[in-house]
């Protein structure tokens, strides 16, 4: 081991090195409705300075793309498939986020980019999605055939934030730092034992073995079919992972294999094995970075003295290092007329990400949270197909699915759309159950081979309180008028010809469901239902099924619709994203309540304290100490349990923890 450590040592880069009264009872009523009155005049004064003095900050300012630049990716908050507004970025400092597609297209430009020298690539906490990493890969891949430099850092992280880094000419990492590489696996949370101990029963109808979204509600642990179709999965993305990592960093198959099977953990071990290439502190890789975008050797050793550390610091006065991040890039990329095809032939790109359920989202400003709401997405949609000036329509969509109705909403406006202009669907990560719904009423689907996709299915929970009911020694009475009158009323427990009557309603919608799909597929119903049954694929096995029409990333969905509207793929073409980013001043009124759209209060957190038996302050304290994966987990479950209260059916996907 010492020799392989010495051997490692020698093939290293090399890069720098650290561095109270009592007042009378007046009887002036009028003095009180003046102080009112000039406290609520003062607040509008303050808005007004707000939007006189500072409105201006809230729009793009001008950047300034400067020689020797180095393109700064930084792949934080997972990239999401467009940017929501964040009008407290001005007063904390952040960057506005790109989105995906402007993340892949500021990569492609850097490449022919003079200006730009190469990428540092530093991964977020958050992971991307892996139909994104996979596609991502395949651009920076693409990036270094252009001969300039890929160099990433990495201080803590997993395998998915390995992945995206794998490209790099070389990978850093603090001496300290910590890498989980030890396998692939898959984690979800069951509530079962918790409903049990409050007297809760959930009745839980499947369509069919597969679908087990409602499995958290009334099972302790994944059913055999469950476990089946998500080892599918792991392996699928295990192999995805082994190849690319024996691939870049020239590690046998059965190596890579090995290690993840013993598990390594500290940047020693990995520096080890080959799988990174050498300590370095961010401000060390930084420095080396500058010199690398300057066109500059660095050849100093670990062991400096003091003498080479005093001519250091006379270069550093010389040389800069120029950061530029993707959206501050994107905004100084300006095409020219003549590479523009025809400024009257857009494209619109229709965004459907997140859970899908009924109605609308007000825009507050604090919300980080993607969804689907029925009413939004239509208005949307309305908008590309109206625009005389859009020619087609792609809905890129990353959904687990949610609600039948708002998915029988989407699917219908999509139809409507679909008779004016082209439409395709275009698969993200996760397009599965109601995202599924969504893309088959589209003209063309395209899903990346790593999408999770399919789950035609169904589920119905619907909890009954009967035994909570009996612990708390509260009872019910009621007066009947028809038979069926206490059909579905959750105090009494559910006899046999309830529970027949639920199977036969979401029998029904599961049959739709299939007729739909099937019909959209030119597959017969039986045909179609053996690839059904609630079950998820990947794109790669969709594809081999005829679940999707093409294999591709959003890349290949511009492409196609290109072709289809004559538009030669070296000439660009404008496209409009929906939802329009929402101006982050008029957000910033919103969230002081003087906007045109009502604030939402976060009903989920509250919700959520109020089945836990807790008040908003003990659970908001119990909340923070969550990881964000729990979060979202939580609020997905309330979700779900809130659409299966309306619908008592849905077309959703489970929510798994952790799938890596």
């Amino acid at each position: 081991m010492e020799e392989n450590k010495q051997q490692n040592s020698q093939n290293m880069p090399q890069y720098p090195p650290p561095y109270r009264t009592q007042r009378k009872k007046s009887t002036n009523w009028w003095i009180p409705l003046l102080i009112i009155g000039v406290v609520v005049g003062l607040f509008f004064v303050f808005i007004a300075v707000i939007i006189t003095q500072v409105g201006g900050a809230f729009e793009k300012q001008s950047v300034e793309l400067k020689t020797n630049s180095v393109l700064y990716l930084t792949l934080d908050g997972g990239v999401q498939e467009y940017s929501k507004s964040n009008p407290l970025q001005f007063f904390g400092g952040a960057q506005s986020s790109a989105s995906f597609f402007e993340t892949l297209s500021a990569i492609r430009n850097a490449a022919k980019d003079e200006n730009i020298k190469g990428i540092y690539l530093k991964p977020g906490l958050e992971s991307l999605g892996f139909a994104k990493a996979v596609e991502l890969q395949g651009v920076l891949e693409e990036f270094k055939k252009s001969g300039k430099f890929i160099y990433a850092f990495l201080e803590v992280g997993a395998e998915n934030q390995y992945y995206n880094i794998l490209p790099a000419d070389s990978i850093f990492m603090p001496g300290e730092g910590m890498l989980e590489m030890n396998g692939f696996g898959a984690s979800s949370v069951f509530f079962k034992g918790f409903f049990d101990k409050i007297g809760i029963d959930f009745h839980v109808v499947h369509f069919e073995d597969f679908k087990s979204a409602g499995d958290m509600y009334n099972q302790t642990k994944f059913t055999d079919s469950a476990k089946y179709q998500l080892r599918v999965l792991l392996n699928q993305r295990f192999d995805y992972f082994v190849n690319a990592v024996s691939k870049f960093r020239k590690i046998p198959v059965d190596k890579v294999k090995e290690v993840l099977d013993r598990g390594i953990y500290t940047a020693d071990s990995l520096l080890n094995e080959g799988f990174i290439d050498a300590f370095a502190t961010e401000a060390n890789v930084k420095e080396f970075l500058k010199y690398k975008a300057n066109g500059e050797e660095y050849k100093l050793n670990l062991s400096v003295n003091p003498k080479t550390k005093e001519n250091l610091a006379d270069t550093e006065s010389k040389l800069k290092l120029n950061l530029i991040s993707v959206s501050d890039y994107i905004s100084t990329l300006k095409p020219a007329d003549e590479d523009v095809f025809d400024k009257d032939i857009q494209i619109a790109i229709v965004n459907a990400v997140g859970p899908i359920s009924s109605g609308k989202e007000g825009e507050d400003g604090f919300s980080n949270d993607y969804n689907i709401k029925s009413g939004d997405f239509v208005k949307n949609l309305r908008k590309a197909r109206d625009d005389k000036k859009v020619k087609a329509i792609i809905i890129r969509i990353d959904s687990p699915g949610g609600s039948v109705i708002a998915s029988e909403e989407i699917w219908d406006e999509i139809i409507r759309a679909r008779s004016v202009k082209p439409v395709y669907a275009s698969m993200s990560d996760v397009a599965a159950s109601g995202g599924y719904y969504m893309a088959m009423a589209c003209d063309t689907i395209i899903a990346h081979p790593a999408t999770i996709t399919g789950s035609i299915g169904v589920v119905l929970a619907i909890p009954n309180v009967s035994g909570t009911m009996d612990k708390l020694g509260l009872s019910a009475d009621t007066i009947n008028l028809g038979s069926n009158s206490q059909f579905m009323n959750g105090m009494f427990p559910f006899d046999d010809k309830s529970k027949e009557k639920l199977y036969q309603l979401s029998k029904s919608i599961y049959d739709r469901f299939l007729t739909r799909a099937a019909e959209s597929r030119n597959m017969t119903y039986d045909n179609l239902r053996q690839y059904a049954k609630g079950r998820v694929w990947s794109g790669t096995d969709a594809k081999q099924r005829g679940l999707i029409d093409t294999l591709g990333g959003l890349e290949t969905t511009i492409h196609m619709v290109k072709n289809r509207l004559g538009v030669p793929l070296d000439k660009k073409v404008y496209v409009r994203y929906f939802p329009e980013k929402v101006d982050d001043l008029k957000t910033l009124l919103n969230m002081f309540g003087l906007g045109d759209k009502n604030n939402e209060d976060n009903e989920s957190r509250i919700n959520i304290a109020k089945m836990l038996g807790l008040t908003p302050q003990e659970f908001l304290n119990n909340w923070n100490a969550l990881t964000p994966e729990m979060k979202r987990h939580l609020s997905y479950m309330l979700n779900l349990n809130q659409i299966a209260a309306r619908e008592n059916s849905m077309v959703a996907l489970p929510y798994l923890i952790d799938i890596k």
